[in-house]
């Protein structure tokens, strides 16, 4: 080793050693170096850390929602900006039913996207009232009907990755938003009350958030104060009320199915859009039917002819509420709808029912993807079956049937007033199961029927023959209609004896209608254009007419009488006048029966006394059917080519029978007075007296009823004769010379009142009354005699096409001289109350004709 390496060494071990920190005591010159306290890295919050902790509630689905201090944020992915969604309200419970029941759903589901700029969040309603298939169209369009917004909230943080959104949706859903109203129109206090209210937001608050992976659900309990106004008094003042909601929110697919378009000629809902056309027929409506998207599992099966498997069955859960004993009815009557799709479409197991689950963690009866049939305790007597819809398509997407606690009343009434007098096994205030399931099941199945979109078929029943009513092999086979979507009822027109012969005195299951509106609406057609299956669609429902009238749809009416006599509510059979007949005979035997019936258990006759209501209605609703064959015409939704007449003048021997039926009517009211019965009840007045003024309203205006259609047929009944007819009904009496009754001077005041009324003098103050004070809904005058026509097409109620009697002022006056010329002639006949009534009646008619 030479000099320099010896001394390199050292050095080269000092430098190693000091680089190692290691301390040589023999080396005088090392300083000990000084010691530098480590500095630890601070990593700042995001937003979006400092945002939300450990604590919160955290619910993950296509938006991801966060609960935390009585707030809501939506985490939102940028990918779902734009895309169409759908937003609904359901009640979760309520502090008082009247305002809405349990599951009910007080308004349509909104049409909704969600867009941003730098800032905000926009919550946006869409408007999706026009279909354009033009560029220039289409933006001429977005620019005149911009969605409208509905929240704005700011932008409060992001995710990590700067893919989702988050911002605080709380005022929109703890809020009294009117879009999503809690108080529901066709709840108790909607009927007949005026109702205002306040929102109480120190009393509202958020409840509860749920997400998965196609829809998200917000619950809040919102608190008000409501009143109630009827007919002009406050029967409720600043009444606090709470409800808990839940508003869910449905992704929607990125491009709608290919809907169908749908046909005024069968009974379907319908959504109906505008398009906009470049052509020279720029703005025309299209309609789509409402139905669910069925498919078959395996469309080669399918196409071979085989019976298949649907790829997503409509389910309805049942309310676990309901009385254990309705449950397997109200199942029957949703499962029933199955053998119609396998049957006729070849699609299986396509409508299901199950119980609400209680192992399913994601099962929420309120929840916007879940069809329920709901039970509410509530003593309202109806069911209802509504549907949201896919505006963009028609596509049913949510179906529920609401079902009021008092329907069981309903039909346990119905059965007694309808069929108690040919069946022993309803004259009782307990009716058998066996009856009662039936019945239920009519009642349930029918609104599930409306929850797979038909409508009412009104016009059903009348293609049944009335003998056939009380034919065992007819009934048996038929039911009672058609089509249990009908208001069909029971079998009225059954007579004692006819059960124990084997009659049936139920709808059926269903009918031939049902079965054919079915295989319509839900057979696939596959292989053609929307264009191609609108027109192989449309000749379908014509070869069926131009086959058989069974397949003919009755569109709903609401006026009364009704325009269409073959599309009447609660009628049963093709003439009116032969059933009503049956009818009213059973509710005599039943009136003369129902105190010996019913004495051992109705006690307090509360019973008999609801039942006497009854009665009084079912012999309403026979009058109207009567009536509506007085005056109208045939109406059939027609196309060309499909063999069918839009309007024709109604059968005028029809009319005739009809109109002199409502005479005997009138007149053949005393056995509703039976006075063995009445004096057990709590009651004043005269049943018999109360109908003869509903029932004399019918025959005064049917001349001015008929003189409104007497232009579409000139062979129907004529009003001159109708004139001529009353006349003599109200006058024969007087022709004879005898003493009148009460009821026949009250009916000549009525119809002298009227003609005054008509002839355009003043009517004194309490002279007949009868007519003239709009107690009820029938009030005819040369002003108002003539309802709208009903139109053809997808109109449900008539628009204002108004048709003006043929009657004049001129045409009354004249009758009311004949009247006046007839009184004079026999005012010193009768006895002393009927001279008294004749010197009455000329003193107001010259009075009033000064």
């Amino acid at each position: 080793m030479n000099r320099r390496s010896m001394i390199l060494l050292p050095l080269t071990g000092l430098c190693l050693s000091v680089m190692a920190g290691v301390w040589h005591p023999h080396l005088l010159f090392w300083k000990k170096k000084k010691t530098v306290a480590k500095t630890e890295t601070v990593v700042k919050k995001t937003e979006y850390e400092k945002l939300f902790g450990k604590g919160d509630k955290v619910a993950k689905g296509f938006i991801t929602l966060h609960q935390k201090d009585g707030k809501v944020y939506f985490e939102m992915p940028l990918s779902l900006f734009g895309r169409q969604m759908l937003l609904g309200s359901t009640i979760t419970s309520v502090s008082d039913n009247g305002n809405g029941i349990v599951g009910s759903k007080p308004a349509s589901p909104l049409l909704i996207r969600f867009t941003r700029n730098k800032t905000n969040v926009q919550l946006r309603q869409v408007d999706n009232s026009f279909v354009t298939q033009d560029d220039a169209i289409d933006s001429a369009f977005l620019k005149s009907h911009t969605d409208i917004i509905l929240a704005n909230p700011k932008i409060v943080a992001w995710n990590k990755d700067s893919t989702n959104v988050v911002f605080d949706m709380t005022s929109f859903f703890v809020s009294d938003n009117k879009k999503m109203p809690v108080f529901d129109n066709n709840s108790a206090y909607s009927s007949g009350y005026s109702r205002t209210t306040s929102f109480r937001s120190d009393c509202s608050y958020l409840s509860g958030i749920k997400a998965f992976s196609d829809n998200v659900s917000v619950k809040s309990v919102l608190s008000y104060t409501f009143s109630l106004t009827k007919s002009g008094n406050q029967v409720v003042k600043d009444r606090p009320f709470t409800a808990e909601v839940t508003r869910s929110i449905m992704l929607l697919k990125d491009k709608p199915y290919k809907p169908r378009m749908a046909d005024y000629r069968i009974g379907y809902f319908f959504t109906e859009r505008q398009q906009l056309n470049p052509s020279p027929q720029t703005s025309v409506p299209v309609y789509y039917t409402n139905r669910w998207d069925l498919q078959p599992r395996d469309t080669a099966a399918w196409l071979r002819g085989e019976v298949v498997e649907v790829t997503k069955p409509v389910v309805f859960y049942i309310d676990n509420t309901f009385p254990e004993k309705w449950r397997p009815t109200i199942k029957e009557a949703v499962n029933q709808w199955s053998e119609v799709f396998e049957s006729e479409c070849r699609l299986k197991n396509a409508v299901v029912a199950k119980d609400f689950p209680t192992d399913d963690p994601e099962f929420d009866p309120d929840n916007i993807k879940y069809n329920c049939i709901r039970y509410a305790p509530i003593s309202i007597r109806n069911a209802m079956g509504p549907s949201w819809v896919d505006p963009r398509s028609g596509e049913i997407l949510m179906a529920s049937v609401y079902v009021y606690h008092d329907f069981i009343k309903l039909i346990r009434d119905w059965l007694f007033v309808q069929t108690a007098a040919a069946d022993p096994d309803v004259r009782t205030d307990e009716i058998p199961d066996t009856v009662m399931n039936d019945a239920i099941r009519y009642v349930i199945g029918h609104e599930v029927g409306h929850c797979l979109g038909l409508m009412h078929n009104m016009g059903a029943s009348n293609n049944v023959p009335v003998d056939s009513l009380r034919s065992p092999a007819y009934t048996q086979k038929y039911g009672t209609t058609p089509s249990i979507m009908d208001y069909a009822r029971f079998n009225y027109v059954a007579q004692p004896g006819d059960k124990e012969r084997g009659v049936r005195l139920t709808p059926p299951r269903f009918g031939v209608y049902d079965r054919y509106a079915i295989k319509w609406g839900y057979t696939p057609v596959f292989g053609k254009t929307a264009d191609e299956e609108a027109r192989y669609m449309e000749k379908w429902i014509t070869d069926s007419l131009r086959k058989s009238p069974l397949y003919r749809y009755g569109k709903q009416q609401f006026a009364i009488p009704f325009p269409d006599p073959r599309s009447m509510n609660e009628d049963l059979g093709d003439d009116a006048v032969k059933a009503t007949k049956y009818g009213i005979k059973n509710l005599k035997y039943i009136m003369g029966h129902m105190d010996a019936w019913l004495d051992a258990k109705d006690k307090d006759m509360s019973y008999r006394s609801e039942l006497l209501q009854q009665i009084i209605q079912q012999y309403a609703l026979y009058t109207i059917h009567v009536a509506s064959n007085v005056s109208g015409y045939y109406l059939n939704e027609t196309k060309d080519g499909d063999g069918q007449t839009h309007l024709r003048g109604l059968d005028k021997a029809r009319q005739e029978a009809s109109l002199r039926y409502l005479f005997t009517m009138y007149k053949d009211l005393d056995w509703m007075d039976n006075k063995a019965l009445l004096s057990k009840m709590t009651l004043s007045g005269s049943p018999a007296t109360t109908m003869r003024k509903y029932v004399s309203r019918f025959i005064i205006s049917a001349p001015l009823d008929v003189s409104c259609y007497n232009g579409i047929d000139k062979k129907s009944l004529q009003p001159d004769e109708a004139l001529d007819m009353v006349f003599d009904f109200v006058w024969e009496p007087t022709v004879k010379g005898r003493s009148l009754t009460e009821w026949e001077r009250t009916l000549q005041e009525t119809y002298v009142g009227n003609l005054l009324l008509n002839s355009g003098f003043k009517v004194p103050k309490g002279f007949g009354a009868a007519a003239l004070s709009g107690s009820t809904d029938i009030d005819r005058s040369l002003l108002n005699a003539c309802s709208p026509f009903s139109v053809g097409g997808f109109e449900q109620i008539p628009r204002s096409i108004f048709n003006s009697p043929s009657l004049t002022q001129a045409d009354m006056y004249a009758l009311l001289q004949k009247a006046r010329r007839l009184i004079l002639a026999k005012r010193n006949t009768g006895n002393g109350d009927t001279k008294a009534h004749y010197t009455y009646l000329l003193r107001v008619i010259e009075n009033q004709t000064k």
